[in-house]
């Protein structure tokens, strides 16, 4: 078994690092349009936006239904990959057309737009490939990702107008190419292997989702799209396709740059909760607020401006990406993931037509009481929250009380279960360390995190005890265990 393990992580490197790759285009291929410096283009229409809507709204129904009917995955269907690459192409192509000024009537223009979102159906399948690892790999690879996207922002501002469009023209077929390398590379045994970690996330994940409602992350997520589109709109007004697009360019692409590597330092050292939690009540906060100060400097403030936005872009994208985990009823986060992503796409649309186009045909104070309207629900709905939590806490913690004089005493009669199994099949000291935490249901990972060694150490420890013990499952180790347990509490009494 341990063996097994460390071969399918050692041989794992490969998949990781074409499907972190895979994943910056594919973030890159639905910010098309943030590439401003390329080209500039009108406000879009009611149509446009319904049009865009509906699609997005119909193929995630689509793969919502076939994933609770079939359990289908998504990115092992290479037509449909294939189809989404060929359509998001054919969308690039239309506004390339548009941007070196072909006119195209109004149906075939919505069309175009429509196309140029199956990127967006795209990273909703990249998010399903990474629900079969562990989620530390998957806020990894989206913090190495979003990094990427950031730098390929960047880089095609070093290349001529028709290379970087050949250049872009190619994001999401390559991204689409990796995925399925990504799968091919991806085998069995380290799916094994990565099983552990989602079973213990599993675990961890129930607190979760019963304090977050399901809906009331959504509704946030929508919401914070809606705010956040308002304070893109004030700097899109300075595109000019040359200097000013540039400087827009490059400080988004710093900003998404920045955000990658913060993603990244903060996972490494802090838990999957923690990490979340201080993501939404301190760092977005912070975030929202440098937009603000940053906008009293005016024009000469937008690259101050654009470096708070692009940070505050990738935290609610990031949510998007991780927070569906931890709702698992019927197994099914996938589709979880379809309808938190349907809500940011919601809430753009929102956003864009509440900021944009009403204000045109109603006058700028609409679009202002719209910003104030969000911002006050979510101000309120977190005042809220705020007040449920400290109603609930005197309650936790009369419960914990109790539990912890509960577990304290089955602690004693555990410790002396695993103590008498360790004799018996005579254990070393170390492999008695490892037998207690793998009673109590830890993988590899875990148990090397708890006692300070290397995944390769405890995997060895633990095919000690099995060879000792002579078993070739978790579950009976975790079956003798309970029974001595059994026997220990009986003398108790």
């Amino acid at each position: 078994m341990a063996a097994g393990g460390s071969k399918a992580q050692g041989s794992g490197g490969g998949w990781f690092v074409a499907a972190t790759i895979g994943l910056a285009l594919c973030i890159a291929g639905t910010e098309y349009e943030r590439y401003t410096a390329l080209w500039v283009f009108e406000t879009r229409s009611v149509a446009e936006l319904a049009s865009i809507v509906l699609f997005i709204a119909a193929v995630l129904a689509v793969l919502v239904n076939r994933t609770l009917r079939r359990k289908e995955r998504f990115y092992r269907n290479k037509p449909f990959l294939a189809v989404l690459a060929a359509v998001q192409t054919a969308g690039l192509a239309g506004r390339c057309a548009q941007a070196m000024g072909i006119a195209f009537s109004e149906p075939i223009s919505i069309a175009v737009s429509v196309a140029m979102h199956c990127a967006s159906i795209l990273f909703v399948v990249y998010a399903e490939f990474f629900l079969d690892v562990g989620v530390r790999k998957a806020v990894s690879a989206f913090a190495f990702g979003i990094a990427g996207a950031g730098v390929l922002q960047i880089l095609v501002l070093a290349f001529e107008w028709q290379v970087a469009v050949g250049a872009l023209v190619l994001f999401v077929p390559g991204s689409v190419g990796l995925l399925m390398w990504s799968d091919a590379q991806y085998l069995d045994g380290m799916r094994e292997v990565e099983r552990e970690d989602i079973a213990a996330e599993v675990r961890d994940s129930e607190g979760f989702a019963r304090d977050f409602p399901f809906w009331e992350y959504c509704i946030s997520i929508a919401l914070l799209e809606v705010l956040l589109i308002a304070l893109h709109s004030t700097v899109m007004v300075t595109q000019d396709s040359g200097d000013a697009s540039f400087v827009i360019q490059v400080t988004s692409g710093i900003g998404t740059l920045i955000a990658g590597a913060v993603f990244y330092a903060l996972v490494r050292y802090l838990q999957e909760t923690e990490f979340l939690e201080l993501l939404r009540i301190l760092v977005l906060p912070l975030v929202l607020v440098g937009l603000y100060v940053s906008a009293l400097f005016g024009a000469s403030g937008v690259p101050l401006y654009l470096v708070p936005l692009a940070v505050a872009y990738s935290i609610l994208l990031l949510f998007v990406w991780t927070v569906p985990r931890n709702y698992r009823k019927g197994n099914t986060p996938f589709v979880f993931t379809c309808i938190a992503y349907f809500s940011y796409r919601a809430g753009w649309a929102l956003g864009v037509y509440g900021i944009m186009i009403l204000p045109d045909r109603f006058g700028d104070l609409l679009g202002t009481a719209i910003v104030l309207v969000v911002f006050s629900v979510l101000l309120i709905s977190s005042a809220v929250r705020l007040l449920q939590f400290r109603r609930n806490s005197a309650r936790r913690i009369d419960k914990a009380k109790e539990a912890a004089e509960l577990q304290a005493n089955t602690d004693i009669a555990f410790a002396e279960a695993c103590a008498r199994v360790s004799r018996r099949y005579q254990l070393t000291p170390r492999e008695g360390e490892v037998l207690v935490l793998l009673a109590r249901g830890r993988n590899a990972r875990h148990i090397a995190e708890a006692l300070v060694i290397s995944d390769g150490t405890a995997r060895t420890h633990i095919m000690h005890i099995y060879q000792k013990m002579e078993l070739n499952s978790q579950q009976v180790l975790m079956d003798i265990v309970d029974a001595e347990l059994r026997e220990v509490m009986g003398e108790v009494q």
